[in-house]
């Protein structure tokens, strides 16, 4: 008799290819407690030097040079002193790590903060560090050399549409926040002892129109999206790079080539669903036809630069034009002579599907590629060329595009312009390896009989961000400051001998949790990988899609590991369990009450991945679809199981940790975007390990969902 198992597929934590942290939890311990505590209020009201008092007076008791023995790599430490004695970004300057001054003063200062060899040394620094450098800086540099520290894992950071609202909503959102300010709690309301307000935000699409696009503006600028995509350049800095930091152990030149791969399809899923179609191209020498008002502004005031409808990028940057073909001209020779020259004049053979790495660290032009100086900074130039900046005429006098701050660069259209054009050396690399042949892609002895889901729905719901960091808040003293019902939990936004918090709701994509299940059959005991995508079926004109030029369109959901038994297997999956997203981050607010309770001994501090700063936000994973439902297709695929090289989890907590520059972090050796990441010999495609599942998306009403909404 045949077996039937239900297969409880452990719930695993994926980034992209099956990259994954699992479900367990920690609760913090003191240390980690002080830590996380200082943290907090490190990053609170940024641009307010003096408002701690206690953070002011440990700054000023400290001298950097006076302790060089406190350092692990004093070298760098005295680069950082002399860039200092002479003069770095002043305090309130608009700070953009695309500027190679900048840069070049901000990896000082992260040196400084990643080779301190001690809490109590790293710690001492960084007090000395909020009052002395510019707050810009200070953020980038602390943001990162937390995140590759490893006695800092666990550490949770406040989101950076927290830490910087400016960057994150418009500058009528605040405005109005900081005129509640300013009118004294004016109709704010009390809930729990603290004065409350919460602020109506939208999009720049509700504000003006300049082209069609403007309807995917609730995609484009989702604060979530945003923060994840800071978030991967900050676990994998272009300028960073070798052995120290081990990130080409991650294979991060092919992890960033499909990262934006499958932005690019995960854009265009939502194109479709409100009727856009393709992304439309660019040349270099015509005015671009896409503008982009973003109603952002600086903290010091200046506001983000616009972008008109027809922006005519020759007429004044007709300079950078020869450069940015030169490197384009460049890629494409090592791709179609199958070599790239190094430094010393040699060629590096980049003939092998694994080359794809080569290719990533050139494109990136990141730490560990092989020669930055010949194939350049296309990605940077690029961006200041059609992001409609301003030509710089003074290295501390930059007023940065959208596209040129990792925060917002996703919210300009043509950003995907822009990788669309990138992605083509991808294809283009990966086109000339031969298909996958039938014995490449068959799993011999299993058989994915059916598949079954749920009914997909998506919706608008309000999510409230605390942007009480948008405004300033008078000086107080620590030791006289607790005068409400809030002392308890520290350091809060404080006016007036009064606790008060402001929150911007924003209505945001979502949908209802979905289950699927896989019914398997194999002839034997073995591990196998799922992996499952979403794509379109029908272009933008209602033509059915071929498979093959389908492929790029694909949207990763899931890639995780299974035990197949002999016979039967019934695979099961919620949508809740998907291993490559997060849910949204708890409140800057909510977080810090949390943690003060623990520090005070009155609860446990858990510490776990759901809300992990690596992970894509979930509320994002299916687009949006139409009313009365639009077809969309899921790919699923059961293939055998290659071990990778380095076992996982090696070397870091994965309670705790992405495991960046781990080299551990994924679950096997197939390639990103497998098997959709080669040209399809539809011959031989359909094989009996896979199945397309037709489907619908409907998209409702909040109203209409809320009564099911769990």
């Amino acid at each position: 008799m045949r077996s039937i198992l239900t297969v409880t597929v452990i719930c695993m934590f994926a980034v992209a290819n099956g990259s994954y942290m699992t479900k367990d939890v920690k609760n913090g311990d003191k240390t980690f407690l002080v830590k996380q505590k200082a943290i907090l209020e490190i990053f609170q009201h940024i641009h307010q030097p003096e408002l701690h008092t206690s953070l002011w007076d440990d700054s000023k008791k400290y001298d950097v040079e006076q302790n060089l023995d406190h350092y692990t790599n004093v070298k760098a430490v005295k680069e950082f002193v002399d860039l200092y004695n002479h003069g770095m970004l002043p305090m309130e300057e608009i700070f953009s790590i695309h500027n190679e001054f900048h840069r070049e003063e901000v990896i000082a200062l992260f040196h400084l903060f990643y080779y301190a060899k001690d809490w109590d040394t790293f710690y001492k620094t960084m007090c000395w560090a909020r009052f002395h450098v510019n707050e810009g800086m200070f953020v980038y540099a602390l943001t990162v050399a937390i995140l590759h520290r490893h006695d800092m894992q666990g550490i949770v950071l406040p989101a950076p549409y927290e830490i910087y609202p400016f960057y994150f909503f418009n500058d009528m959102v605040i405005s109005k926040a900081q005129r509640y300010k300013m009118q004294g709690f004016y109709k704010m309301k009390k809930i729990n002892d603290v004065y409350t307000a919460v602020i109506p935000s939208n999009y720049t699409s509700y504000y003006v129109h300049t082209g069609p696009d403007q309807r995917v503006a609730y995609f484009t600028e989702d604060i979530g999206l945003n923060s994840y995509y800071y978030y991967f350049h900050a676990d994998y800095p272009f300028w960073m790079g070798g052995k120290e930091f081990g990130l080409y152990q991650d294979r991060r030149g092919e992890f960033y080539l499909y990262q934006h791969q499958q932005l690019l399809a995960r854009y265009y899923l939502e194109r479709l669903s409100n009727d856009l179609g393709e992304i439309p191209p660019f040349t270099w020498h015509k005015p671009i036809t896409t503008g982009y008002y973003p109603y952002l502004r600086y903290y010091n005031g200046v506001p983000f630069p616009v972008r008109d409808n027809f922006y005519a990028a020759t007429t004044d940057k007709s300079y950078l034009l020869e450069e940015i073909e030169d490197y384009e001209h460049r890629i494409l020779e090592a791709i179609d002579q199958g070599y790239v020259i190094l430094p010393n004049g040699e060629y590096a053979n980049i003939t092998t599907p694994a080359s794809v790495e080569y290719l990533g660290n050139l494109i990136q032009s990141n730490g560990d590629s092989v020669n930055n100086r010949y194939y350049g900074y296309l990605e940077i130039i690029s961006k200041f060329f059609l992001g409609g900046s301003f030509k710089m005429f003074n290295e501390y006098r930059f007023i940065p595009s959208v596209l040129e701050k990792f925060e917002t660069t996703m919210r300009d259209p043509v950003f995907y312009q822009l990788y669309k054009r990138i992605i083509r050396f991808y294809y283009r690399f990966l086109d000339q390896f031969p298909s996958y042949t039938k014995e490449q892609l068959v799993f011999p002895g299993v058989k994915i009989e059916s598949v079954e889901m749920d009914k997909l729905v998506t919706y608008f719901d309000k999510f409230d961000a605390d942007i009480t960091n948008a405004v300033d808040v008078e000086v107080f003293d620590t030791t006289t400051m607790q005068t409400t019902e809030m002392k308890k939990f520290g350091k809060m936004a404080h006016y007036q001998g009064e606790d008060f918090v402001i929150y911007a709701r924003v209505p945001r994509l979502n949908h209802l949790p979905f289950s699927f299940n896989l019914n398997v059959v194999s002839d034997k005991s073995q591990k196998a990988v799922v992996v499952v995508f979403v794509g379109p079926k029908y272009d933008q004109y209602g033509n059915v899609y071929g498979v093959n030029e389908n492929r790029e369109n694909f949207f990763e959901l899931e890639h995780f590991l299974v035990d197949l038994v002999p016979g039967k297997n019934l695979i099961t999956r919620n949508s809740q369990d998907f291993s490559w997203f997060v849910k949204d981050r708890t409140t800057y607010f909510e977080l810090y009450k949390k943690i003060m309770l623990a520090y005070q001994g009155q609860s446990k501090f858990p510490l776990d991945m759901s809300e992990a700063h690596c992970g894509f936000p979930a509320r994002m994973m299916l687009p949006k679809g139409k009313k009365g439902g639009m077809p969309f297709q899921f790919f699923f695929m059961v293939s055998p199981y290659f071990a990778p090289k380095v076992e996982r989890f090696t070397g870091y907590d994965p309670v705790l940790s992405c495991g960046v520059g781990s080299g551990a972090r994924y679950i096997d050796q197939l390639p990103f975007g497998y098997p959709f990441e080669r040209k399809i010999d539809e011959s031989v495609w359909f094989t009996p390990n896979m199945k397309y599942y037709e489907t619908m998306i409907y998209h409702k009403s909040e109203t209409e969902v809320n009564p099911v909404v769990v």
